[in-house]
């Protein structure tokens, strides 16, 4: 594999891609087909050779298997997955292969819907900041992006706090960008926005963020705060998570209000 010293993820990414490609129509085999050997989805075949989807374990076993490889793709999962915490690193495989993805956000516009500048101005503002590092992850965050531009996107749904509307984050002329940008997805059939209002008081969201993701039958929550995060699918959790959802999303505006209250934002400020 060609050393690339700036990004190895990308690397990676890129080998095990053309890697995979190159086994593949080796059998003559086209995505459709090798969908059913392993078995998965024709879309995840596709999404994860054209890199636009993270390879997890158990796909990559199930690859090799059907291709007749003994660890050619196992070995670049490892340079893959550096790049993310310890702790989010099984969260990217569930969010690309969600078939409904719930988020909420308290101080923050969601990862999934934020600008390249604002991301790297969120990035870059740690304590710990180290440049170069700070645009690895804006690269990644950029990457998980993709899920809501593919054929078959998930059905997103965001409910945002009006505290991270007024937050300048990267300045007035990132954040009016970011904002922009926010009204420009809400264009979108699959993704919906709603925000809520300042004058909702102390709400079930003050806690923490969190996503709920639905992967076929299972339902998956994700919890992140300042040091860590958790992905857990433990009943009682995907249960407390859901009961915050629903009291939230009694609380958000509808859309169009939503996109009243980010114009207001854009036009007077903070």
């Amino acid at each position: 594999m060609e050393e690339n010293h700036t990004n190895p993820a990308k690397a990676a990414v890129e080998e095990y891609r053309q890697r995979m490609h190159r086994h593949r129509t080796a059998k003559g085999l086209t995505h459709a087909a090798l969908a059913m050997l392993l078995p998965a989805s024709e879309s995840l075949v596709g999404a994860v050779e054209r890199g636009t989807r993270p390879p997890t374990e158990g796909f990559t076993r199930a690859l090799e298997k059907a291709l007749g490889l003994e660890g050619e793709l196992l070995e670049l999962l490892p340079a893959i997955r550096s790049l993310a915490p310890r702790w989010f690193r099984k969260w990217p495989a569930i969010e690309a292969s969600a078939q409904v993805i719930r988020t909420y956000e308290l101080a923050l516009i969601p990862g999934l819907l934020q600008t390249e500048d604002y991301a790297r101005a969120i990035f870059n503002g740690e304590p710990s900041a180290v440049p170069q590092e700070a645009e690895k992850r804006v690269q990644i965050r950029l990457r998980r992006q993709a899920i809501l531009s593919r054929t078959n996107p998930p059905a997103a749904s965001f409910i945002v706090d009006e505290s991270a509307l007024r937050r300048q984050v990267g300045g007035r002329e990132v954040m009016r960008a970011q904002l922009q940008y926010l009204l420009d997805t809400m264009t979108r059939p699959c993704i919906t926005v709603r925000v809520v209002p300042l004058s909702s008081g102390a709400t079930a969201g003050l806690i923490a963020p969190f996503v709920i993701a639905q992967v076929d039958t299972e339902t998956v929550g994700f919890l992140e705060n300042a040091e860590s995060g958790e992905v857990a699918n433990h009943p009682d959790m995907i249960q407390c998570l859901s009961e915050r959802w629903e009291l939230l999303s009694g609380l958000a505006q509808p859309t169009y209000e939503t996109k009243k209250i980010i114009r207001e934002v854009m036009e007077h400020g903070p």
